[in-house]
C-alpha cells in the first residue's frame, strides 16, 4: 500500500485511494478464482511481459510513480530524468522497461504495477451475449492443466458445470478505474512516455507539501505558497 496521508487535503488522495481499493479487490477476487482455476501461471514465467509494454491511464501512472518514489527513489528519479537504462533494451526495445530478466519475479514494480498487469492471466471477458468466457493463458503448459481441461475458450455454462466457479471479469475493474477520472475519457499513454512525467509531477507535489508543512510550522517566517493541488 502507498503512503497517502501527505495528500490528505487533495483530490488526488481520494483518487489514488480509490484505485488502490480496486487493486485490492482484484487481488482478493483472483485469489479466490485461483482456488478453482484449472490452470495456474508457472513459477518465474514472465512470458507475457517480455515484449509487452502497458498503456496507462493518468491515475495508474500517478500511482506507479508514487510507488516508485516511495520504494526506489533513485530509480524513480532516473526514469523522470530519462537516464534510466533497462537491461533488456537492445533485445526488446519495445518491451516493458521495468521487467528484470535476471530476477525470478521479473516485475520490479510488482506492488505498483498497472491495471492490465494485475488482470492478465486470471480474469475473463464477456461475449456479445454478455456472458463470461475464459481461456487459459497461452504460456501455461497444457500438461499442468487440471484433469479434463484443454487449451480452449470455455463458456460460462461450461465453467459453472465443471468448476462451480467463475473467474473475475476484466471489464468490471476497468469500468471502475475509468470512473475515477471521468474527464480523461479513458485516454491512455505508453508507459515509457507517461511515467517520467508522472514521476516529475509527484516529486513536485511532494516538494510543495513539504514546503507547505514548513509554512504551517513557521507561519511568521515564510509566505503561504499557492497550492498546485486540486482541493
Amino acid at each position: 500500500m502507498l503512503e497517502l496521508l501527505q495528500f490528505k487535503k487533495s483530490l488526488l488522495f481520494s483518487q489514488l485511494r480509490e484505485l488502490e481499493q480496486i487493486y485490492e479487490a482484484i487481488e482478493k477476487d483472483e485469489e479466490e478464482w485461483k482456488k478453482h482455476s484449472p490452470a495456474h501461471c508457472p513459477s518465474a514465467c514472465g512470458q507475457c511481459c517480455i515484449a509487452f509494454e502497458p498503456d496507462l491511464l493518468e491515475i495508474e501512472a500517478d500511482y506507479l510513480a508514487l510507488w516508485l518514489i516511495q520504494n526506489n527513489r533513485e530509480k524513480a528519479e532516473a526514469i523522470a530524468e530519462q537516464t534510466y537504462i533497462w537491461p533488456r533494451f537492445l533485445e526488446y526495445p519495445q518491451g516493458c522497461f521495468l521487467f528484470d530478466p535476471n530476477d525470478d519475479y521479473h516485475c520490479t514494480v510488482y506492488e505498483g504495477r498497472a491495471l492490465i498487469c494485475r488482470l492478465f492471466g486470471y480474469t475473463s471477458d464477456t461475449g456479445r451475449d454478455g456472458k463470461i468466457r475464459w481461456k487459459p493463458c497461452k504460456y501455461i503448459p497444457e500438461e499442468t492443466f487440471k484433469a479434463g481441461f484443454v487449451r480452449k475458450q470455455y463458456t460460462e455454462e461450461e465453467l459453472r458445470e465443471s468448476l462451480v466457479a467463475l473467474p473475475p471479469v476484466m471489464s468490471h475493474y476497468l469500468r471502475k478505474t475509468l470512473s475515477i477520472q471521468p474527464d480523461n475519457a479513458g485516454r491512455t499513454t505508453a508507459m515509457r512516455d507517461i511515467l517520467p512525467k508522472a514521476i516529475q509531477k509527484m516529486l513536485y507535489l511532494l516538494k510543495y507539501i513539504e514546503l507547505e508543512s514548513s509554512v504551517d510550522n513557521n507561519p511568521d517566517d515564510t509566505p503561504t505558497p499557492t497550492s498546485p493541488i486540486a482541493a
